[in-house]
């Protein structure tokens, strides 16, 4: 194809009716094939550079683990990067006996743990039995070989990415590497070697004391999450609570691989300068030799009804803060894309509602803004998050905040602004194709989510059809006090400036 597809997202970016085109346009671009196993594929042909993108996503995240052992799906993300049978290793078959012993001695640590016996003379040997085993592998292995492999190959941006929905593995490479990209990536997916478990695990460890522990707007955040939620599972935090963490097993990791990571509950996208008759064989030979498996059942919790406003306080050593959060559906209720509107409405920058309200008029904030979470596969929140001025209380930046949002309700929106809403969240959807890199992430994420790559390419019209009368109508029926929970920080009282 020629640089027709991204010419027409770029001109989506000020024009509804060349983003009208550019649907039509990725329409037939776009072209889908289901390996024998069940693994779904996406490939988009770009040939405007000897490049492409490859993405690779696992429908599992947080909202998929159990209680007692949360953290894994972000846990086992880092294992995929130790490598395989073939990479990261100098002797395979010796390794494997070491991996043995360091598993045995690391689950029977982690029993100890988790019956709250880790202070033990027992659990004090098995740790200096797991750095000694750990040593020892070390030798064996060569913990950077896949970034080694693929930066020698060409590749950039090789990373990953757990939510609460999804597992995420995508780097780019020259077009003429489609095939080692394959090879690899196929071997991640279906048989990574657990090496270094309890080394990665003291690593996320040492990250949630860096982002929730240590940090208040992480702290802030898991609370709301486990205020709004009593059944749902997006209630854990996907870092996993400390004390399952340091419990964690690899027999258990193994058992969670085996589970969530078949090929029927995969996702995978190629963009860029590929042939789609020849990258179909080469995805048959490589993904497709997977073994299948049934892909797990698909998540059903229901919150009960509510009838209260929750309320809670983090204390934390920092500056007030506030959350304002409604459970409201996810995709693909036409009230979800509503609310896409109402975000643009109350958060786009400098000239939402929000902005205008607090920070440029009152003057009761130093930043606000919203945004919706915690994932897509289950109802979420759509949550007001601001910083008040210094010295300004935090009831009178929320009764603001409640002001704009009764404002909603009682005053339809003028055509001129949600016309320029409209054109906004149009906008950003163009923007997010306009990069091989971005439209691979756009398409697997609403094929593994929604089930149909088409949901996004659908999402203008629908958003088009959204009326002054529509957000009025979600407005009433979401923003009500007994819909809403309330987080707030405050210093607490021995650090000065409590209650």
């Amino acid at each position: 194809m020629d640089a027709h597809p991204r010419r027409m997202f770029t001109l989506a970016l000020w024009l509804l009716p060349a983003l009208a085109a550019a649907q039509v346009d990725l329409r037939s671009a776009v072209k889908q094939h289901v390996l024998r196993n069940g693994m779904t594929w996406l490939v988009v042909e770009r040939h405007q550079a000897p490049v492409f993108t490859g993405f690779v996503r696992v429908k599992v995240g947080g909202a998929d683990e159990e209680a007692g052992y949360t953290g894994l799906a972000h846990l086992f993300e880092h294992m995929a990067f130790k490598g395989t049978a073939a990479l990261g290793t100098t002797d395979f078959e010796a390794e494997k006996g070491l991996l043995r012993k360091i598993a045995e001695a690391g689950d029977r640590l982690s029993a100890l743990e988790r019956s709250v016996q880790g202070a033990t003379e027992e659990a004090a040997r098995l740790r200096t039995e797991l750095k000694q085993l750990g040593e020892a592998h070390g030798k064996l292995t060569d913990e950077n070989a896949l970034s080694a492999l693929y930066q020698l190959n060409g590749a950039v941006g090789l990373n990953a990415t757990t939510d609460k929905d999804l597992t995420s593995y995508f780097v780019s490479f020259p077009r003429n590497r489609l095939e080692l990209w394959a090879q690899v990536e196929a071997s991640r997916l279906a048989a990574p070697v657990l090496r270094d478990f309890y080394k990665e695990r003291d690593v996320v460890m040492e990250e949630r004391r860096m982002r929730t522990d240590s940090e208040p707007g992480g702290a802030m955040y898991e609370e709301l999450m486990q205020v709004a939620f009593t059944m749902s599972p997006y209630r854990w935090p996907t870092v996993g609570y400390m004390g399952d963490l340091e419990s964690m097993t690899l027999q258990r990791a193994q058992a969670f691989h085996e589970k969530f990571y078949a090929p029927a509950n995969a996702v995978g996208c190629i963009v860029g300068d590929v042939k789609f008759e020849e990258v179909v064989p080469l995805l048959e030979r490589t993904f497709g030799a997977i073994p299948a498996r049934p892909a797990p059942p698909p998540l059903m919790f229901a919150e009960p009804p509510r009838r209260q406003q929750r309320r809670s306080t983090v204390y934390f050593d920092a500056g007030p803060r506030l959350m304002l959060g409604f459970r409201k559906p996810t995709l693909p209720s036409r009230d979800d894309y509503v609310f896409d509107v109402i975000d643009a409405v109350l958060g786009e920058g400098r000239t939402g509602r929000l902005h205008q309200r607090l920070v440029q008029k009152d003057r009761v904030a130093q930043r606000v803004g919203v945004f919706t979470g915690p994932g897509s596969r289950l109802d979420n929140l759509f949550t007001v998050v601001a910083l008040p001025m210094e010295g300004v209380p935090l009831e009178k930046v929320e009764r603001a905040a409640w002001e704009e949002l009764e404002r909603l309700k009682r005053e339809p929106l003028a055509a001129e602004e949600l016309q320029k809403v409209l054109n906004q969240v149009q906008a950003g959807l163009a923007r997010a194709v306009a990069t091989n890199n971005g439209l691979a992430s756009t398409l697997s994420r609403y094929q593994a989510l929604a089930g149909d790559w088409r949901y996004f390419v659908d999402h203008p019209g629908v958003i088009a059809s959204i009326t002054a009368e529509d957000v009025q109508r979600v407005a009433r029926q979401y923003f009500v006090p007994e819909n809403a929970v309330v987080v707030d920080l405050q210093r607490p009282a021995a650090a000065g400036g409590g209650k």
